[in-house]
């Protein structure tokens, strides 16, 4: 059965969602060592299950991460409901090894679901296709009858999830490997695959469709083998071609690691990351961040901190990300007009650069940008600057504080006379002061 279309009312609310928490959790948050600890370990089955004796989230867990994510402006988030390890934070039919019988002896899934929605999120379940807890999935040849019971659970368990907790806004996908083939955390694996593709052996096609029937709304990612509704490139910027949705995901510390890590000691800078989410707004896709709980529910101190500082920001600058989209001045992927101060977006005959990069003096200049600059204003400060065209038809903003104001990045507002646009140079009159990008 052929999979539905995306529609352009069904991405319509992540198309201007722009900012989403991910959020990894389950009973390796005990371990404190990532979310791939059984595999990376090789712990044992029956060894790694002790975790869940520690995995005991607090009551108001649920309520305390939907409102960080809110207060950091997310509009979106996204729950891991069954990672690669098989531990399920919800109630399922297919095994106890989940969260209701086997640990803190509750749903977690339908406490996060009331809280995401009691905040105003859109609600997301993260499900891994694969899991680790079958000898099937290593050894196909040597378990066959295995490959049919890794299919069943995990058609029972998306059904669980999709006819148990109402609407369900997006369905994100993970690591949708045949047995036998290599996946993440096992790199070096040397055991035999089985010829399939994941969309074939996962029936993908057929599980999708009845996701579709029980939720109509929902959107799917790229990561149970067919393209569905968007894309999703893991620790990069990688827009999609042909104006194809897509979500980059990241986490605060470099990988591997989106689970807790109590020690991280490779870590972004808050601006490194604003720099990634402003990248992605600025060319069309959302970006996904990822938190990664401790085992009672509660945020480390570096990811409380962070999120505090974020939300401070989108306080001040929430129209660059929000109200702002991709923009014409801007349009090389890479770099674009005036990428040595930062990075614009635009909404009309408005635009805002988010700097990145600080000029010295108190003023800076802005060049190749047709559409006639009116007005500047610091949004960080509220402070109207002054704008002067001079040579080249180059604007200079000047007014700026001599040292950058206190925030993670400021950002400058500009109003236009017309839509601005980037002006490409044709010949070499600018050496000679005479380029106009109005012309």
């Amino acid at each position: 059965m052929p999979t539905c279309s995306p529609s352009a009312g069904r991405l319509a609310w992540f198309r201007a969602a722009r900012f989403g928490m991910f959020v990894h959790f389950g009973c390796y948050a005990a371990a404190g060592r990532g979310e791939q600890i059984m595999l990376r370990d090789l712990i044992p089955a029956e060894e790694y299950a002790r975790f869940a004796a520690d995995f005991d989230p607090h009551p108001g867990w649920a309520d305390e991460l939907c409102a960080a994510a809110k207060g950091a402006g997310a509009t979106y988030i996204v729950l891991t409901t069954r990672h690669h390890d098989g531990y399920c934070l919800f109630d399922t039919a297919t095994h106890d090894f989940n969260a209701v019988q086997t640990g803190p002896g509750r749903d977690l899934i339908d406490e996060y679901v009331a809280a995401a929605r009691a905040a105003g999120l859109r609600v997301g379940f993260y499900y891994s296709v694969h899991t680790w807890r079958y000898r099937g999935f290593w050894d196909p040849a040597g378990y066959p009858d295995d490959l049919p019971l890794m299919r069943a659970e995990m058609y029972a368990q998306v059904e669980e999830l999709m006819s148990n907790y109402g609407a369900i806004d997006l369905l994100w996908y993970d690591a949708p490997a045949p047995p036998g083939h290599q996946v993440p955390g096992n790199f070096g694996w040397h055991g035999t695959p089985l010829a399939s593709t994941p969309a074939a052996f996962y029936d993908s096609a057929r599980v999708n469709a009845r996701v579709r029937e029980l939720q109509p709304h929902i959107l799917i990612n790229d990561r149970s083998g067919l393209p569905e509704d968007f894309g999703t490139p893991e620790q990069h910027i990688s827009a999609a071609d042909g104006g194809r949705m897509w979500e980059a995901c990241m986490t605060l510390n470099f990988a591997p690691g989106w689970g807790y890590l109590p020690y991280p000691l490779a870590t972004k800078t808050p601006g490194q990351v604003l720099w990634h989410l402003l990248d992605c707004v600025r060319q069309g896709g959302n970006f996904l961040f990822n938190v990664g709980p401790k085992a009672d529910g509660s945020l480390a101190a570096r990811d409380r901190d962070f999120l505090a500082e974020l939300g401070a920001w989108m306080q001040l600058h929430r129209d660059a990300v929000f109200t702002g989209g991709p923009s014409a001045i801007q349009t090389d992927r890479g770099q674009g007009v005036d990428f040595h101060y930062g990075m614009f977006t635009e909404h009309g005959t408005t635009a805002w650069l988010t700097l990145f990069y600080y000029p010295p003096d108190g003023f800076m200049l802005l060049n190749r940008i047709a559409g006639g600059l009116k007005t500047a204003r610091l949004l960080t400060t509220g402070e109207e600057l002054t704008v002067e065209r001079i040579s080249n038809g180059r604007y200079k903003i000047s007014g700026l504080p001599l040292s950058p104001p206190a925030t993670i990045a400021p950002v400058i507002e500009l109003a236009f006379a017309r839509q601005p646009r980037e002006a490409g140079i044709a010949d070499a009159s600018w050496l000679d002061g005479a380029f106009d990008p109005d012309a």
